[in-house]
C-alpha cells in the first residue's frame, strides 16, 4: 500500500506488486527456494553492516544464484572481504538509481575475482529484459556516475546555502526542464536518502584527498 501511494508511481503497472513477497532478515532461509536466481542486497550504506548481513546471505543462497549490491559507491572487493571464493566468483555490484522506474542507467560493476560469464548474463537480463541502459565501472568509490553526480549535488548546496537560489528554484532547473525526472535534485536525494549523499560524499572527499584532488563538503 505504501508502495502505491509513492509519487513518481515506483511500478509501471499496477499488477506488478502482486510479485512482491515481503520479508524479514528471519526469512533468509528463503533464498535456497528454486526461483531465487538474483539477490540484491540494498540495506544502508555501512560497510560492517553490509558484510555482516551478506555473511548470512551466503549461509541460504543457492550455490548457482548471483550476489549483487546496490551500493551507491562502497567498492564492492571490499563489501566481498571475507566472503568464499565461490560467493565472490557470482558477486558484483548492480547500481541502479533512483527512481529506477524512470531513470535508465544502471552500473555494472565486477571485481577482479567476478567470473566474467556472471558480467555478461547480468548485463543481457538487464538491458534486454529490463530495458535499461549498462555501464560496466570500475570498482572504485563512487564508480562512475556518483563520481560526477555527488561533485554536482555539492555545488548545488552551495549554491542554496548561498542564498542565490532557493530549493524550489533548484529543483525547477534541474527537473523535466532538462530532460530529467519531476524529481530533479532535491526530491531525488530525499528519494535516495541523506544518508546516501552523505556516506559516498565523505568517501568520495577522502578518497580524492589520497588522490590528491580537491573536494571538499560544505
Amino acid at each position: 500500500a505504501r508502495l502505491r501511494a509513492l509519487r513518481p508511481d515506483p511500478c509501471f503497472v499496477p499488477d506488478v506488486t502482486g510479485l512482491i513477497r515481503t520479508g524479514s532478515f528471519d526469512d533468509l532461509a528463503l533464498l535456497s527456494s528454486t526461483g531465487v536466481d538474483w539477490v540484491i542486497e540494498a540495506i544502508t550504506e555501512q560497510l560492517d553492516i553490509k558484510r555482516q548481513l551478506l555473511a548470512r546471505v551466503e549461509a541460504h543462497a543457492r550455490p548457482d544464484a548471483i550476489l549483487s549490491s546496490n551500493t551507491s559507491g562502497i567498492p564492492l572487493s571490499a563489501i566481498a572481504e571475507g566472503r568464499s571464493p565461490e560467493f565472490r566468483r557470482r558477486w558484483l555490484g548492480t547500481h541502479f538509481f533512483n527512481p529506477p522506474r524512470y531513470l535508465r542507467l544502471v552500473e555494472l560493476i565486477p571485481t577482479p575475482e567476478t567470473d566474467p560469464a556472471v558480467l555478461a548474463r547480468m548485463a543481457d537480463f538487464i538491458d534486454h529484459r529490463l530495458g535499461k541502459g549498462v555501464v560496466v565501472s570500475r570498482d572504485t568509490p563512487g564508480f562512475i556516475a556518483n563520481r560526477i553526480g555527488i561533485f554536482g549535488a555539492v555545488r548545488l548546496l552551495e549554491v542554496v546555502a548561498s542564498g542565490e537560489f532557493t530549493i524550489e528554484e533548484i529543483d525547477t532547473l534541474t527537473g523535466a526542464l532538462i530532460g530529467r525526472p519531476k524529481s530533479a535534485t532535491f526530491r531525488t536525494l530525499d528519494m535516495a536518502g541523506l544518508d546516501i549523499l552523505s556516506a559516498v560524499a565523505g568517501d568520495l572527499a577522502r578518497r580524492l584527498g589520497d588522490e590528491g584532488g580537491a573536494f571538499e563538503l560544505p
